[in-house]
């Protein structure tokens, strides 16, 4: 197998064990969704069948991109993508625990679709060919789930406005942690950070205003999120 002509060498060790921690990230972080896609099934009947449609289409990237790894011969790095999900994950329990269901929406619905989408868009151009095909119908799946969260949001704005922003003040500096975690793991795959977190902020901002908060609103929950992980 060779490297793609647009990106990395894929059979260097560096290569490699960059990938086994990316893959575990975006492995674990679909299993996470799978799982709470289904909690959402079970506190919104009403969506029961849509919100269970889109937990087995997470399962089923995870496995999807398991494959992806074992294609190059890489074990994902499940551990270290379970600490780094860990409080995300524990956030939105205790949303799903607390009947919260703004915040649950918002931390996988919002933020977490939006940086896996970032996240996918970034590496399509440089992924070898098994995972090329794999990673853009991943990308349509994912923004499917987006627009699910983006039309709850919104036809509840007036009463799950502060709930959004609060949600988002708790939840997206974790999320941008992870992302400078790997910093440069994303370097060695191809990936620059920056256009990644570039991407994210463009996707966050849109699906924010899509639901309804002004865009000035959204550029201080950003901004504040980012002073939050470099205090």
């Amino acid at each position: 197998m060779t490297a793609t002509s647009l990106g990395p060498d894929i059979n260097t060790p560096a290569y490699r064990e960059a990938y086994s921690r990316i893959n575990g990230l975006v492995v674990v972080g679909e299993g996470l969704a799978d799982r709470h896609f289904r909690l959402l099934a079970r506190a919104i009947p009403h969506d029961r069948a849509e919100l269970e449609r889109l937990a087995a289409m997470e399962g089923r990237h995870a496995s999807d991109f398991v494959g992806c790894g074992r294609n190059l011969g890489v074990k994902p790095d499940v551990d270290l993508a379970r600490r780094l999900f860990a409080p995300l994950h524990a956030q939105f329990l205790a949303c799903d625990r607390s009947g919260d269901l703004t915040g649950c929406l918002v931390i996988q619905g919002v933020i977490v679709e939006c940086f896996a989408v970032a996240a996918y868009r970034s590496y399509l151009p440089v992924a070898d060919g098994y995972a090329r095909p794999i990673t853009a119908a991943v990308i349509d799946d994912e923004g499917e789930h987006l627009g699910y969260a983006e039309r709850w949001l919104s036809s509840r704005l007036a009463e799950v406005e502060e709930a959004v922003r609060r949600t988002c003040a708790q939840a997206l500096p974790i999320t941008l942690s992870i992302l400078a975690a790997l910093a440069e793991d994303l370097r060695a795959v191809g990936i620059d950070p920056g256009e990644l977190l570039a991407c994210f902020s463009e996707l966050f901002q849109q699906s924010l205003e899509t639901i309804g908060l002004e865009a000035a609103a959204v550029r201080r929950i950003l901004i504040g999120a980012a002073a939050a992980v470099l205090a």
